[in-house]
């Protein structure tokens, strides 16, 4: 799969299946990452819906100066962003109701064991701050640069890889400290 420039730019060409076609390959991960944002489920699915809507109806064009999935998801982010300042609370909602990982047939013992590993996870990554959150989420889970991360946060490059770095730090220190209490 592409970035979706080539979609997106058939879309703005006329062609109505170039935009399903980019809603099928992004609403997966942009929902998940505005949830890790928005901390529910249903305000994220409401918030991929607006940014397509957006897409849709406004048809803006992209200035080249970044991938089309880099645009897309900072498209989403500002709406959530501007979505938190307007409810001014953050609904607390499970991370891992965010995350649908799965495998073709796990074994019962896999099954439990990956349940548990991404139940820790979830819960380590929950305990960090918001911004480092989405700054692993957006590197790890959608595979976003250290450039791309950046104009996702409206940061220097420098600042969002300094961001990644305590978070990938932070994120060891908890599960370490867990292991620790684990083995006591």
């Amino acid at each position: 799969m592409d970035n979706g420039s080539d979609a997106y730019r058939r879309f703005l060409s006329g062609d109505e299946d170039a935009l399903q076609e980019l809603v099928a390959d992004f609403r997966p991960g942009l929902q998940r990452y505005l949830c890790g944002m928005v901390h529910d489920m249903d305000t994220a699915e409401d918030l991929t819906q607006e940014t397509f809507v957006r897409l849709l109806l406004r048809r803006p064009r992209d200035k080249g100066g970044a991938s089309f999935k880099t645009w897309l998801f900072a498209i989403g982010g500002n709406l959530a962003r501007d979505h938190l300042r307007r409810e001014n609370r953050r609904a607390a909602a499970p991370l891992e109701d965010c995350f649908f990982l799965s495998d073709p047939a796990p074994t019962p013992e896999t099954a439990a064991l990956k349940a548990e590993q991404r139940e820790r996870l979830a819960q380590a990554m929950e305990a960090l701050p918001s911004a480092q959150r989405q700054a692993l989420y957006l590197t790890y889970y959608e595979g976003f640069s250290t450039e791309e991360l950046a104009a996702i946060l409206g940061k220097s490059r420098h600042n969002a890889s300094a961001l990644l770095y305590r978070a990938k730090a932070s994120l060891r220190q908890l599960l370490e400290q867990e292991d620790d209490f684990y083995e006591n």
